[in-house]
């Protein structure tokens, strides 16, 4: 695909406030000097302990801010929905499905465990709401899921493609 889609909806997340992140940032700055502090009792070793401290910290503010300022993508193309994630002006795909390889659409509340289920992909934050939909697909003799929370729109467009995508056969709606 040529990045030509029919529909595209960037999903929004509640964001926390910043003063929670001020306070939080505060408090790791404190956690860090203290622990960098009993460091230097070490007798051996304390540089490359410190340094470490120092780089677990810093990965683990940097998976932070990503899961904070990141936000997921659908897209609907010709024969396909594309799964993304963007942070900032960058986009990468997750999961891309071909319409001929979904199975069923139901609603999340309808969900049931399935012990043929290999994997399900959630593209939702936090709780799922009422408007969450569930779709399974077949890839490869293998059943898989992913959970999305569409708009209105997406939701019209992607009913159609079900329906009718081209290669004669509908989706069964649950």
């Amino acid at each position: 695909m040529t990045g030509e889609f029919y529909a595209r909806e960037v999903l929004k997340k509640k964001r926390k406030s910043t003063a929670f992140f001020i306070i939080s940032g505060f408090l790791s700055i404190i956690v860090l000097n203290n622990l960098i502090t009993l460091t230097n009792r070490l007798e051996t070793n304390r540089n490359i302990v410190s340094i470490a401290l120092i780089i677990a910290f810093g990965f683990a503010i940097f998976l932070l801010m990503e899961r904070y300022i990141s936000v997921y993508v659908y897209k609907i193309g010709k024969d396909s929905i594309i799964f993304a994630k963007q942070t900032g002006g960058k986009e990468h795909d997750i999961l891309r499905v071909n319409f001929d390889e979904i199975l069923n659409m139901k609603d999340y509340k309808d969900i049931v465990s399935d012990a043929e289920v290999r994997e399900t992909y959630y593209f939702v934050y936090g709780d799922m709401e009422e408007a969450s939909k569930v779709c399974e697909f077949k890839r490869e003799s293998k059943l898989y899921r992913f959970v999305f929370a569409p708009n209105e729109r997406i939701l019209r467009i992607f009913d159609r493609k079900l329906e009718h995508h081209g290669y004669g056969r509908t989706a069964k709606k649950i």
